[in-house]
């Protein structure tokens, strides 16, 4: 099988003809990331998928008839009415090769998605724009026209809500919210939109106010969050929305996530689905950054081993503890794997508190890191459940006079996990 690779230099055919050499969405973009790849060798290395485009019949599987045929248009317009018809959405712009090229994204990965589903790939990364994670049903957004997801379980990193898709599809978000004062400006964004009715907790937004998140934030939420949801709905298909704007440098997203990061992150979601990935490009607008960090994500799919994180990787933020807890309160109604195993109860069962501190009570003993990792809890509630005996694993709360067994705290990412009986 292997990985595969969906690109055409089509890409780069829509441009900002108003703003060509400073607007963050460039055409330079998918150049430099397959450049990138051509470098360190992974083109040769990846089974290389046709871009093809979508048909309007596709198109219309997540967007209105109305929408398509004004995006049609666009072949044929005057660049003075193709201002005017950009300027009428958020963060639009047009030019007569726009709707082929959105075109072309679409059916690019429609096309990986089928060689992934087929068994012609395992996995498969997909370096395409215009983006499209912010498109939805009816109009186009923020630098995206037609959304290339559709019906899947999905995984977004980018540093932006992803607005569009979470209306058509099951959908996890990790993204730079402030309250609501980050693009897209959407109370969707926000962690108490799970969803409604029989969708209810197939929508977790992880998001974040506050700090400037890194590879430790972005870490934990996968350890406690993201990981658990997604082992326990098993999906058949994960696909990555992979915006690199929260990576390092980016002009926009302000967050500090390093290519290593995005190596682990794919190598996580790599363990789901029988290993079918499909990993898309979706923002980034440093050049260096998305190149190096996409990279990296497609050196994993080829099965390379991700590199080192920087050491000693510093503890989440306080506002990411924050933002974590809330999503987990969110959904413990959802999801049994957000509860703490083993008849603790839940972490609002226990009391836990957003004010509650954590202790640091050990470092990790080399490979025991992730298979010691069975719940989370603050260290005073560490205590066994009624009628257990008490050789179980407990660290008892301070001032306890009970006597205790020999344990070897465990952490992920900075948070405290259920400690190891040592003997």
């Amino acid at each position: 099988s292997g990985t595969g690779l969906v690109y055409s230099q089509i890409f780069t055919h829509h441009q900002n003809l108003w703003d060509l050499r400073h607007h963050p969405e460039q055409p330079q973009r998918t150049f430099k990331i397959f450049s990138r790849h051509q470098q360190l060798g992974l083109v040769d290395r990846c089974h290389r998928i046709q871009a093809r485009l979508a048909t309007e019949e596709e198109l219309a599987m997540c967007h209105s008839s109305q929408h398509i045929r004004q995006m049609k248009a666009t072949t044929e317009m005057k660049p003075r009415d193709l201002y005017k018809l950009g300027d009428n959405f958020t963060s639009i712009f047009l030019c007569n090769q726009s709707f082929q090229c959105a075109q072309m994204a679409a059916g690019s990965c429609f096309n990986a998605v089928d060689s992934i589903l087929t068994g012609q790939v395992r996995n498969c990364v997909a370096i395409v724009r215009p983006p499209g994670h912010h498109a939805e049903r009816d109009v186009p957004c923020g630098f995206c026209l037609f959304n290339t997801a559709l019906r899947i379980l999905i995984l977004d990193w980018d540093v932006h809500h992803g607005n569009g898709t979470q209306h058509i599809v099951l959908y996890i978000s990790l993204h730079r919210y402030d309250n609501g004062t980050f693009f897209p400006f959407s109370e969707d964004a926000a962690p108490d939109r799970v969803g409604v009715a029989k969708g209810s907790g197939y929508n977790v937004n992880v998001a974040w106010s506050g700090g400037r998140m890194g590879d430790s934030d972005y870490l934990a939420a996968f350890h406690h969050v993201v990981m658990p949801i997604a082992t326990e709905f098993n999906p058949g298909l994960v696909l990555v929305s992979a915006g690199f704007d929260a990576a390092r440098g980016d002009p926009l997203g302000g967050y500090n996530v390093s290519p290593e990061g995005y190596a682990h992150l794919t190598h996580m979601m790599m363990s789901l689905a029988g290993g079918r990935v499909l990993v898309i490009l979706e923002g980034g607008y440093n050049l260096t950054s998305i190149s190096d960090s996409m990279a990296m994500c497609t050196s994993v799919l080829l099965g390379d081993p991700p590199p080192s994180l920087v050491t000693p990787l510093p503890p989440p933020h306080h506002c990411a503890v924050a933002t974590i807890r809330e999503v987990i309160r969110q959904h413990l109604p959802y999801w049994r794997s957000l509860r703490i195993q083993g008849g603790f109860g839940t972490w609002t069962e226990s009391g836990l508190a957003h004010g509650d501190t954590w202790r640091h009570v050990g470092t990790p003993d080399g490979p025991e890191l992730l298979g010691s990792v069975r719940m989370v809890l603050p260290v005073r509630v560490l205590r066994p459940p009624p009628g257990e005996a008490s050789s179980m694993m407990i660290e008892e709360a301070e001032g306890s006079s009970q006597a205790r067994p020999a344990v070897r705290p465990v952490w992920v990412a900075g948070l405290a996990v259920r400690a190891k009986v040592t003997d």
